[in-house]
């Protein structure tokens, strides 16, 4: 009997039965695209790479958290070809479970994983997300409102640092994000190019020409927009790329790395350009500013003062270039008197403090891109990150929020100044300090710091900049990395 069983062991081996599998499961596919349709058909020989895709990332956290970062750049693009089966917000809090599975697994199975850091920012970032929540008792909103609203204003803000901290504990995995997120802004930048000389596909075209007509077909031509939610959030995002890798650039001492960082602000500069956003202008021209505040080195001071003069004196003192539409649009932000729009917006302004001096605490969340008619709000646009927060959570939430975009800012160029003694980690910290003073400034005048994938951006940096003392240290101890 057991020379029997040996013989067949013998004859069956590990890859017979695989062999036997694909066979059988070929054929259960081939007969569910028969006689129950291609798409269930589609889905049973996709399901086996699905399952292996979830095994690979649930084996790395690291990879789980670029795949979150990687759906926020492109859900709402991909929203314009499919309809998902369930909101984009909720296709992002079932892969932030799926991030903290991951590494809960990784922890169980003994493998090191960073530590949470509790900082007095992020103290103050779940205030801020207490007060998001206790809007829910807020009389004039709903929960519908409330539920659409509160994760990208309050719940990511924190979710994102404390994803930072357990995943970006290290120089090198520092590096590794900013070179996945400047291999998504090329993505970003190219689209829009293609978008511009090569023309949109019909998907393109029917929100350009109807959702987005109003904004985006302007006198002065087309903005180009990629594949993020609208001109005005890609000509921000390029802009905060364009102050971070430029000023990582600056330190960059591996020649290959430098270069693809140059090519990266360069891509998105003209990325910018192209986005017809005036507003995003502030952002390179604010970050550089606050850079030369940062550094104690009378090299870089010197050029950066003697750049912005330039850059400013050729976009406000000349008419150079003015026969190219996008040096044309981007000079009119240098004349704010001048731009219908920006006085449209004080106009709304104005009415809004006619009704909210009343509410304190605002409308509500989601209160402001949900009103119906009779509503105070309804057709009036917020157009803008802060005075979006101030509709939405009133005076005392703008007060908090604005108190939390100063309280990074101050300990970025705290770290930057006087903590920090590693020259790597002190240029990522200076650049993302520099690029979020950029941001929160164009935030103003747009609603971008809470739109997909720039309110994630935000929230990643600012996990970086809390972090960056912990690297600090540990590459005082060990100093491998280059």
């Amino acid at each position: 009997m057991s020379s029997d069983h040996k013989n067949w062991s013998t004859l069956i081996t590990e890859r017979h039965m695989l062999l036997l599998l694909l066979t059988l499961g070929g054929l259960a596919g081939a007969y569910l695209f028969v006689f129950a349709g291609t798409s269930l058909g589609m889905l049973f020989y996709m399901l086996p790479l699905t399952l292996l895709f979830i095994i690979v990332c649930l084996s790395s956290p690291v990879r789980c958290f670029f795949l979150l970062y990687l759906a926020s750049y492109f859900v709402m693009g991909l929203a314009r070809y499919v309809t998902f089966p369930m909101p984009a917000g909720v296709i992002l809090d079932i892969l932030i479970l799926f991030n903290f599975l991951s590494l809960c697994l990784h922890y169980i199975r003994g493998n090191p994983i960073g530590k949470l850091y509790f900082n007095p920012f992020l103290i103050i970032s779940m205030f801020w997300m207490l007060f998001c929540f206790l809007e829910i008792i807020n009389p004039m909103s709903t929960f519908g409102n409330w539920i659409t609203t509160v994760r990208n204003i309050g719940i990511h803000i924190v979710v994102f640092q404390l994803l930072v901290f357990l995943n970006l504990d290290s120089l090198p995995k520092l590096r590794l994000f900013f070179g996945f997120w400047g291999m998504l802004i090329l993505l970003g930048a190219l689209k829009a190019i293609g978008q511009k000389y090569i023309g949109f596909d019909r998907f393109e075209s029917a929100w350009l020409y109807t959702f987005g007509a109003h904004t985006h077909v302007i006198y002065s031509g087309i903005r180009y927009f990629s594949f993020f939610t609208d001109a005005a959030n890609f000509g921000c995002h390029m802009g905060l790329g364009i102050v971070v890798f430029t000023i990582l650039s600056f330190y960059e001492k591996v020649a290959n790395r430098r270069l693809f960082y140059i090519i990266v602000a360069l891509i998105a500069f003209y990325g910018l350009m192209i986005s017809g956003t005036r507003a995003a202008v502030a952002v390179p021209f604010i970050g550089f500013a606050f850079f030369i505040l940062l550094v104690k080195e009378w090299k870089w001071i010197v050029i950066g003062v003697a750049l912005l003069v330039l850059a400013f004196s050729f976009f406000n003192l000349t008419t150079i270039g003015n026969s190219n539409g996008d040096i044309r649009r981007m000079r009119t932000a240098f004349s704010f008197s001048d731009d219908a729009s920006f006085n449209v917006r004080l106009e709304n302004q104005k009415k809004m403090r006619s009704f909210m001096s009343d509410h304190p605490f605002g409308i509500g969340l989601g209160g402001s891109k949900h009103a119906n008619e009779g509503d105070l709000i309804h057709g009036i646009a917020t157009d803008s990150s802060f005075v979006f927060i101030w509709v939405e959570t009133g005076i005392v939430g703008l007060i908090l929020y604005i108190l939390l975009c100063l309280t990074i800012l101050g300990f970025g160029a705290y770290y930057v100044l006087f903590v920090l003694r590693d020259n790597r980690i002190k240029s990522i910290t200076a650049a993302a300090t520099a690029g979020l003073s950029g941001i929160m400034v164009a935030g103003y005048a747009n609603e971008v710091l809470h739109q997909m994938p720039t309110g994630q951006t935000v929230y990643i940096l600012m996990g970086i900049i809390m972090l960056s003392p912990i690297i600090d240290k540990k590459l005082a101890h060990d100093n491998t990395a280059v």
